[in-house]
């Protein structure tokens, strides 16, 4: 088995995990958290998406976000941007990486982007362009990338198929998502260690949930197979409006001590983790007691 020295994890809790909250946290409450990230030892940290928030309400203060952001050297912070407008509102902001994603299920991408897998790849060929020519950083991020909620398990060749015009698109970074959860680490090793085959030279980055308590095998697996970075959530925060059944993502503080306990370092401070799994979870249950009260006067 392979115990490398260190392992980098993402913060995604501005982005995922409140994105299926049916409240609004304040931009103001969401700077402090960020502060908050970075002082536990964060340096990457995925803060908003640049959707309509018609169908995201959670992130209709990415504009406002993402011009006011912590200045902290050595930081960066990182935004989905569905399509065009979408990174003409991105490229207004201080955010460092464009997350273009996509699903390698085309029934949840119809469900989530409203359109086919196939339609979404030649959209992102431009969107990837013009990143690269304003010189920020590209990810693509490709869900449903084991498991989709409509069509259930979906063939490595599909990945393959997908992460290989993404990569001749001249992404700097893969991501696998494990949107629902039902990925077994069998399946995240097979998947995750053949992609790293395929493409020795590109960092590939895993984004799990933790539906059936998989998730730290999962993580296990993917360090087994090559991957280079991990997603993570405070409080185990997070979902996705249009995969039904789809829970919170890996808990932060689980996997940097799972992670700790092997030996392998993530530069993050476990004791201010375990603080902000309480905080994150307050912020958000006082947030819907508040906004209930003033929906009921």
């Amino acid at each position: 088995m392979i115990f490398p020295e260190k392992i980098k994890i993402r913060d995604v809790t501005l982005r995922d995990g409140l994105q299926n909250e049916p409240v609004f946290v304040e931009t103001e409450q969401k700077i402090n958290k960020i502060k908050d990230l970075i002082h536990a030892g964060f340096d990457r940290l995925e803060v908003t998406s640049f959707v309509h928030p018609k169908w995201v309400p959670a992130m209709k203060d990415a504009d406002l976000l993402g011009q006011n952001l912590p200045k902290v050297p050595g930081v960066e912070y990182e935004a989905l941007v569905p399509n065009q407008r979408g990174l003409d509102r991105f490229l207004k902001s201080n955010i460092d990486n464009a997350v273009f994603f996509l699903s390698a299920s085309t029934k949840h991408n119809q469900a989530n982007l409203n359109k086919s897998t196939d339609e979404s790849l030649a959209e992102i060929k431009s969107l990837v362009e013009q990143t690269k020519m304003e010189g920020r950083r590209v990810i693509g991020a490709i869900s449903t990338a084991f498991v989709c909620p409509f069509a259930g398990t979906v063939p490595y060749s599909e990945v393959e198929r997908i992460a290989d015009t993404l990569v001749s698109f001249g992404v700097d970074e893969l991501g696998l998502g494990d949107t629902i959860g039902k990925a077994t680490p069998r399946q995240v090793y097979e998947y995750c260690s053949r992609l790293a085959g395929k493409f020795p030279d590109m960092p590939i980055g895993l984004h799990l949930h933790d539906t059936y308590g998989y998730g730290l095998a999962n993580v296990m697996a993917g360090i087994q197979a090559g991957v280079h970075l991990v997603d993570v959530a405070q409080a185990g925060l997070g979902g996705c409006p249009y995969a039904p059944g789809a829970p919170g993502n890996v808990q932060a503080s689980r996997v940097v001590e799972f992670l700790e306990l092997q030996n392998i370092k993530t530069g993050l401070k476990l004791e201010q983790l375990k603080q902000l799994d309480h905080s994150f979870f307050q912020l958000v249950r006082e947030t819907k007691a508040t906004t209930k009260t003033v929906q009921s006067l």
